[in-house]
Formats: structure tokens, C-alpha cells, sequence
């Protein structure tokens, strides 16, 4: 901690405790939901709810902070979380969770967006990896502990929304005691425009995976807690399977992702998909023989699941320029937030016609179709060419998250455009001879 700059400390406390209250209610509002009876499709379009606010706030608060600064839309929004995590609880009843959950998309957004554009302004090109480090361990940590709060009191009653408030509340107190102001530079960079179309081109599999990512992963958090209930897994097993499978994906991230340094990632990428399709079919057995088993078989699956954006947003890095980075990363994040919206409600209406073995069926053939594709890109598309290298694979966080997360990245560093001036020997050029080159190596 003593390399990093002096308000990150500070800032990682705030987002410890808003992680906890959103790993509690996550899981909370998933058995929450089963218990009250609600049918898998009403669950699911909730979930998908969030995500709709999620992805609007996203756009929406960005202005704000430039408006009104990091620290003030960290307060509205942490209250805003603490306010709608109480309301669920006071008011049972679906289309009004519907509304709170929209509100709480939209927060979420930005707390995240607030934390990850200023860890990114206090970071440096020489601290920048470190920083990332910290945040990836705190993050999924922190998800995985909140999930653990499950098995502190009956989810029937209103305890546990008023702990998730409060912790969504707590995560105030340590920028409120501190004099401290935003980040101390701005990351309004200027980044090189890339056109969607340009990207599918470049690298197809990196666009189609984080759109599948955010499909499957949402729909896995969101409908997971729902799962475990309806097959009578009790509120500690339930929390148990959520934490513990989220904790997996924090050692794939690194050992999958230093695999692929040294593979086409693409077909990393394709294994992973074989993988979680088998595990999608096997999860259903084995839930019927023990938790334990399901537990076990569930981890594959899931370490999979949790790298797939990881490795998605590494493979495309390969193939853009340094100063197309945050561009191009912007436009797969909002496909992994459309996929995050179809996901959680695509899920529950596979679960209402099969039956709570219908998530798995619905994750596994997702990873189907994704292996299809990759197979297809494989045999038609070109391969690696030789003056593309892959560069080192970065770990992303496992929950949702922003665009500024990419200058976090290593690999991104500002860019200095070098101009080559040749002058014709013995004249002085005329206007429009000068030669100017643009060198955009990488």
C-alpha cells in the first residue's frame, strides 16, 4: 500500500464496504424472491431491471461528476443505494422492486464509475499495475464477503436489508473524515475513434465474448441465489456456493490469463466455451447427487465464466493501436451491458418452462453457440500475423464495470504522436510539400 498514492487507501475502505452491501443484496434479493414465490420470469426480468439502470446511469452520471465532482455524486449515490436496499424490504412486492432496482442499476453505476475513474487519475504509468492489482483482490474479495453476510439472519425478515443499507451508508464515512479532494488529473483523454464495424472486423471473437460475458455472467449472479433456493439448498449453502464461486475466479483470472500469453486466445477462449457448455449439462447431476459435487463441478464452470470478459478485452487489445485502447474497450462494454440486460430475463424464461435446471441448460448453451462461432472465425478468418504479438493479459474485476477501468491497464500508456519533418534539400518547401508521418508502431 505504501506504493500507491496516498488517497487510494481511503478510497479502497469506501468501496469495501459498498461491496459488501452489494455482494449481501445480489444474493439477498435472489432467495428473497423464491421465498416470496415469485415466479422465475418475474425474477429475472428484476434482475434484468438493474442493468437497464446500470447501463442508463452509466451515461447519465458521467456528466454529473464532471458537473459536480466525484465526491458529491459518491454521496447521492451511496445514499440512494442505502435508501432503495431498505424499500425492498419494506415494501414486498414486485413491480415496486422492479423501480428500486432500476434506481440501483443506476447508482451502482456511479460508485463505480466514481471509484474507477479516480483510482485511474491518481495512478501513474510506474504504479499503474500495482493499483490494479489492489483493486482486482479488493473487488472480488469484498463481492465474495458480502455473499457470506447471507447467514447473519433469516432473509425472510427486513434485518438484512437494513445491514445492506448500512453498509451501503458506511461506505460514506471515510471520504466525509477526510480532507481530501477528487484525483488529481482528469481522465477526459483523447482517444483515437473506432468504429464498431472496424472492431467486429479486427477482432470478432474479443466483440462477440464480452456480449456473451455480460449474458451469462449477470445472468449467473442474478438468478444463481433464485436457483438455490427452488432446489432446497439452505440460505447458508446458498451464500456458501455464491461466495466460494466468485473467490474461484479470482485465482482463474490470473493462471487462465497467463495461459493465454503464451496461446492464440482465441482458442483459450474456445476451450473455455467447450468447458462450460459440458459443465452446463453436468451441474444439473450433480446437484441431485451432493452439494459438495455441485459445489466442485460449479467451479469450472464458473472459473471459466468469471475470465471470459478478462480474456475478451485482451484478445482485442491485440489487435488496436495504444491510443484506440479506450475507444474501442467503451464499445465492449456497453455490448457486455446489452448482453447484461437479455441475460438475467433470457435465463428465467428457460427456467419457467424446464424448471430451475434451465439456468444451467441456458448458461451451457450459450457457451455452445460462443464455441461455434470461434470454431467458424478459426477455419475462415485469418490467423495471428507475425507483426502482431499479444501483449501481457491484464485481470479485470469479476462484477460490473466501467470504461475507465482499461487506463488502469499497464499496457495503456499516453502516446506521443511522432512527426517526421523532411524538408527538400536546398529549397525552402512550398505550403504542401512538407512530408508529415504519422508512426503509429506499436
Amino acid at each position: 500500500m505504501r506504493s500507491i498514492p496516498a488517497t487510494l487507501p481511503i478510497l479502497f475502505l469506501c468501496e469495501i464496504s459498498f461491496l459488501l452491501g452489494h455482494g449481501l443484496i445480489m444474493t439477498l434479493l435472489g432467495v428473497r424472491m423464491s421465498l416470496e414465490g415469485f415466479s422465475s420470469q418475474m425474477a429475472g426480468l428484476l434482475m434484468s431491471s438493474f442493468s437497464i439502470g446500470f447501463v442508463c446511469g452509466s451515461y447519465w452520471l458521467e456528466k454529473r461528476i464532471r458537473a459536480v465532482g466525484h465526491i458529491r455524486v459518491f454521496a447521492a449515490c451511496a445514499a440512494m443505494l442505502a435508501v432503495t436496499a431498505m424499500l425492498h424490504g419494506l415494501w414486498v412486492n414486485p413491480w415496486a422492486w422492479l423501480v428500486w432496482r432500476v434506481f440501483g442499476g443506476a447508482s451502482t453505476a456511479g460508485l463505480l464509475m466514481v471509484m474507477e475513474s479516480w483510482v485511474s487519475g491518481e495512478s501513474t504509468n510506474e504504479n499503474r499495475g500495482r493499483v490494479l492489482a489492489w483493486y482486482m483482490v479488493i473487488s472480488t474479495s469484498s463481492l465474495a464477503g458480502g455473499q457470506w453476510l447471507l447467514n447473519l439472519a433469516d432473509p425472510a425478515t427486513m434485518t438484512l436489508f437494513s445491514v445492506t443499507g448500512m453498509l451501503f451508508a458506511l461506505s460514506l464515512v471515510p471520504l466525509s473524515i477526510h480532507r481530501i479532494h477528487g484525483p488529481s488529473r482528469t481522465t477526459d483523454l483523447a482517444p483515437l475513434k473506432i468504429r464498431l464495424r472496424t472492431l467486429y472486423q479486427r477482432a470478432p471473437v474479443g466483440l462477440v465474448s464480452a456480449f456473451v460475458s455480460g449474458l451469462m455472467v449477470q445472468a449467473f449472479f442474478a438468478m444463481t441465489p433464485y436457483y438455490g433456493q427452488e432446489i432446497g439448498l439452505s440460505t447458508a449453502q446458498t451464500a456458501q456456493f455464491m461466495s466460494i464461486t466468485t473467490l474461484v475466479a479470482l485465482v482463474a483470472q490470473w493462471s487462465l490469463g497467463r495461459l493465454s500469453d503464451h496461446f492464440d486466445r482465441r482458442k483459450v477462449i474456445l476451450c473455455m466455451a467447450v468447458i462450460m457448455a459440458i459443465a452446463g449439462v453436468v451441474i444439473s447431476l450433480a446437484a441431485r447427487v451432493s452439494f459438495v459435487m455441485l459445489l466442485l463441478v460449479a467451479c469450472f464452470h464458473t472459473a471459466m465464466l468469471h475470465t471470459l470478459y478478462s480474456l475478451s478485452l485482451a484478445h482485442t487489445n491485440d489487435w488496436l493501436e495504444p491510443e484506440e485502447i479506450v475507444a474501442a474497450n467503451s464499445k465492449l462494454m456497453m455490448w457486455y451491458g446489452i448482453g447484461s440486460i437479455i441475460g438475467p430475463f433470457s435465463a428465467s424464461l428457460v427456467m419457467q418452462v424446464i424448471g430451475p435446471d434451465g439456468l444451467w441448460i441456458f448458461l451451457g448453451a450459450v457457451a455452445l453457440t460462443l464455441a461455434m462461432f470461434i470454431a467458424i472465425n478459426l477455419h475462415g478468418a485469418r490467423q495471428y500475423q507475425p507483426d502482431v504479438d499479444q501483449e501481457p493479459y491484464v485481470a479485470v474485476p469479476v462484477m460490473e464495470t466501467m470504461h475507465y477501468i482499461s487506463e488502469l491497464d499497464p499496457r495503456h500508456e499516453p502516446q506521443q504522436l511522432e512527426l517526421d519533418l523532411q524538408l527538400e534539400p536546398l529549397a525552402f518547401p512550398e505550403e504542401g510539400d512538407m512530408d508529415v508521418t504519422h508512426d503509429r508502431r506499436r
